[in-house]
């Protein structure tokens, strides 16, 4: 058995060997092809060899996505059958009712059939908030990409 020291020493010249023929041979490791970006912070001379990392000498703040951008309505998808799958505007008021019961507004969707609702029922694009003996407050909702939502009130009025 070898001592711990004559092991280091003989690893030591194997590494010592390896290295003298790699270089007597004039073999150098071969480099990879890398695109070189120009910094876009307007300092000329600056050279950045990203590989798979971000230009450190970009100021993500300034990168980040414009407002409009961001505030971009998100898509509500495949609406569902019905009047909950109906906007305000494919909706017309026929009539309301208001009794000791409730109150009852009477839409005519564009699928030419009429639909009874009140107060808190959904739109595809919103809810009704208020019903009056004159006109029905509708509430619609866009949903933004930011996380916001926007409301809007729209007034449908029986006799306009």
């Amino acid at each position: 058995m070898l001592r711990k020291s004559s092991r280091i020493w003989l690893l030591a010249l194997g590494w010592a060997v390896l290295l003298i023929t790699s270089a007597a041979s004039g073999q150098t490791p071969a480099k990879k092809a890398v695109p070189v970006v120009e910094s876009q912070t307007g300092r000329g001379g600056i050279r950045f060899e990203p590989g798979n990392r971000p230009d450190p000498f970009l100021n993500p703040l300034i990168q980040r996505k414009s407002k409009e951008d961001v505030d971009e309505e998100i898509p509500k998808g495949t609406p569902p059958p019905g009047i909950a799958g109906m906007s305000y505007n494919e909706v017309e008021l026929l009539g309301m009712s208001v009794s000791p019961e409730g109150k009852t507004a009477v839409f005519k969707g564009n699928d030419k059939r009429v639909y009874f609702l009140r107060e808190g029922d959904r739109l595809f694009d919103g809810y009704v908030k208020t019903i009056t003996a004159d006109y029905v407050l509708l509430i619609r909702e866009t949903k933004l990409r930011s996380g916001r939502v926007l409301t809007q009130e729209i007034t449908k009025r029986l006799r306009t």
